[in-house]
């Protein structure tokens, strides 16, 4: 069962329009929670509050939040619409002036069916309660025009040679603009006609309407409508918004002789928002503190009190999670259960009071029932979700976690792909999965760089006659959620994200402690060297490099550095000087991945470099390719005639290190000797290989 919940949840993490949905909703988050607290602070549930801003002095407070709210949740739709577009164009990886073209296209098809000039012109088909037509309109719309865009025919190419970019993208939209707009104002006429209603959401509307009106007012009508409201929501439209009028027409009334009631659907049902998630909130906070659900949990408490919870909803995410589906639509309906139930029993007082859908819990049950009852059955009916929620969010973790190393294994082999044909990729500002989790993993390096979550392992390095010479400094990082990452995925998120100069300080910050403590316990020679690029020589390294050796009182002489990329010298003056400078104060600088191309044999050229490291595809390939065994030959021979040692790396079995003692070569490096080790481990080798 679990597998089959895995496979689904994967297809609709990996479905394009579905992506969208989520994707385009999370955008209005902010825009929501500013108008949903707006509307909170108009309404909150203190008397001598209401009437102190509703007082002519003081009026303009209550005018201050109405115009918050009506400007947002006024704008609701046409919101929607652009955050939706913008959506789409990003999951098929546009760029931004393309992008725009999209949200342009389907703001003109939305305004069509708005029946502006009309005397069916409503401001209110701006707003929330139109968000069906708007999710319809923008998806249609952006779907017809990726296939228009790309005919011939419509492109009016001969129009747009030899003008600007943006000129060019606005006229050749131009022609798909124009059948998608026209094809959505007949579609609206055809609704006119036909159904005798002006939008497809008043068409909704009324099917709703008809649908619960055939119906007697009672337990049935009310499970009825918390059911498909949670349905409509988990399928990513906004349920509240779709049934508004329902709750309008048919469950408004508020009196001691009815039971179900919009205010007893928002008192008992809806308690935290949809999905009655107060109930995620509290289970995320008692057993889900560290992880990261139960951080999000923390950013969404103020919120989730005033019954605002998008940041659940979309953040965890909720809608549109086939594991959380059964919670979330079956928790508000044990909930409703449990009220109408208690209320018919007289165990509860009937509703007589209407409420404000924002009110607080507590308060909103005493003062929808005026008894202190009112606020204890809410209390049981979260209680009673917190263990329905439990094992699913168990379930939903797992298979989230196992989701996202899936997709940092895809990120790492496309990764791997460019670094074999010396590409340099652009994760960072793609727009599709890969590209987001780019993204966020940038943002979780700073915070690991602030939070010293990184750290070094040290793989030793020995000679022919098995002396310790010293180690290469490893950065790792093992990430919460995603596991151990590909340090060349590290160092390309630093130079991309423009992190490098941060995080090379808290590397040699790391390594310079560990040539100290080494140092302190082990008294013989020995190095520890590490890594830089060639962006490392654009920034102050040497200050860092300095101000490291001062404050541990190390020698220069003890920190080797190795040059990782093949553009080194390319950079003139500025590189070079600080090479000379580098290698004046101590320092031995090494070439790794060392082979015989051009640009490597400058590299000894410029008598810089006092090491080189061969390029591991010549060591692996030792045993097997004749080839491999000359150019190392040739590598030894060149080094031992200009002075530069040369280190093997890779070396995996005694049959790699002694054909390598046979060419000539003998520095090693590899599992032969030791995995790369904790700095404890490390300390304990050197003693042990130099102390005999």
């Amino acid at each position: 069962m679990k597998e089959k919940i895995r496979k689904i949840t994967y297809k609709i993490e990996d479905n394009f329009f579905l992506t969208v949905i989520r994707h385009g909703l999370t955008m209005m988050i902010p825009f929501i929670l500013v108008g949903g607290i707006a509307g909170a602070l108009m309404n909150l549930p203190f008397q001598n509050y209401l009437e102190f801003i509703k007082q002519d002095t003081f009026v303009w407070i209550y005018q201050f939040f109405n115009m918050i709210y009506q400007g947002t949740f006024g704008m609701f739709s046409v919101a929607l619409v652009i955050a939706l577009s913008i959506s789409y164009g990003m999951e098929r990886n546009e760029t931004v002036d393309k992008v725009v073209m999209y949200v342009i296209v389907a703001l003109g098809a939305y305004g069509t069916q708005l029946n502006i000039g009309n005397e069916q012109f409503s401001i209110d088909n701006l707003g929330a309660k139109a968000s069906l037509s708007a999710m319809v309109v923008a998806l249609l719309s952006c779907f017809l025009y990726t296939k228009l865009k790309e005919k011939e025919s419509l492109k009016l190419t001969h129009y747009t040679i030899g003008m600007e970019g943006m000129c060019a993208n606005a006229i050749q939209a131009f022609l798909p603009g124009v059948i998608i707009i026209g094809t959505i104002a007949l579609f609206n006429r055809f609704l006119i006609a036909v159904f005798g209603v002006y939008s497809l959401h008043e068409l909704f509307s009324n099917v709703s309407c008809s649908f619960f009106e055939t119906m007697e007012s009672g337990f049935l009508s009310g499970l009825l409508y918390t059911f498909f409201l949670h349905l409509f929501w988990f399928c990513g439209a906004h349920g509240s918004h779709l049934l508004e009028p329902v709750a309008q027409n048919i469950f408004q009334e508020v009196t001691p002789d009815v039971v179900f009631s919009k205010s007893f659907f928002d008192t008992y049902v809806v308690v935290g928002g949809c999905g009655t998630t107060i109930c995620v909130l509290l289970a995320l906070l008692l057993f889900f503190r560290k992880d990261r659900i139960g951080k999000i949990a923390k950013i969404a408490s103020f919120t989730v009190v005033f019954n605002l919870n998008e940041v659940l909803t979309f953040g965890i995410p909720i809608i549109l999670n086939p594991v959380l589906a059964i919670p979330f639509i079956l928790t508000p309906i044990v909930s409703y259960i449990i009220a109408y139930g208690a209320t018919v029993l007289g165990i509860v007082p009937p509703l007589t009071q209407e409420i404000f859908w924002s009110t607080p819990i507590l308060f909103s049950g005493y003062m929808a029932t005026g008894s202190i009852r009112g606020m204890i059955l809410q209390l049981v009916c979260v209680t009673a979700g917190i263990f329905i929620y439990l094992p699913f969010l168990r379930i939903h973790k797992q298979i989230q976690e196992n989701y996202a190393k899936e997709q940092v294994k895809k990120l790492v082999k496309e990764l791997q792909d460019k670094e074999e044909v010396n590409e340099t990729p652009k994760f960072l500002t793609r727009a599709d999965r890969l590209g987001l989790i780019s993204r966020m993993l940038l943002h979780d390096l700073k915070t690991a760089i602030d939070n010293n979550e990184l750290y070094m392992l040290y793989q030793p390095q020995v000679d022919a006659k098995g002396r310790c010479l010293g180690a290469e400094a490893l950065l790792r990082w093992q990430h919460p959620l995603y596991g151990f990452i590909y340090p060349p995925l590290i160092l390309y998120l630093a130079k991309e994200g423009e992190l490098l100069s941060k995080l090379e300080t808290k590397v040699f910050e790391m390594a310079v402690g560990a040539i100290k403590k080494t140092s302190e316990e082990y008294e013989g020679e020995f190095k520890i060297s590490v890594n830089i690029t060639a962006k490392s020589l654009l920034w102050d390294i040497e200050s860092c490099i300095e101000h490291c050796l001062n404050k541990y009182d190390i020698p220069a002489e003890r920190l080797w550095i190795e040059i990782t990329e093949q553009d080194v010298i390319s950079n003139a003056d500025q590189v070079i000087d600080k090479l000379e400078r580098l290698k004046k104060v101590g320092h031995t600088l090494l070439i790794d991945d060392f082979g015989m191309g051009h640009t490597s044999l400058i590299y000894l050229q410029s008598n810089y470099f006092n090491v080189v490291k061969l390029d591991g595809s010549l060591v692996k390939n030792l045993l097997e390719s004749k080839t491999s065994q000359k150019i190392i030959a040739s590598i030894v021979e060149l080094g031992k005639e200009l002075g530069v040692k040369v280190i093997a790396e890779f070396v995996e079995t005694e049959e790699h290190r002694d054909k390598l003692l046979e060419l000539g070569c003998n520095w090693y490096q590899g599992y032969l000797f030791s995995k790369p080790v904790s700095l404890e481990e490390f300390i304990v080798f050197i003693k042990k290989y130099n102390e005999k």
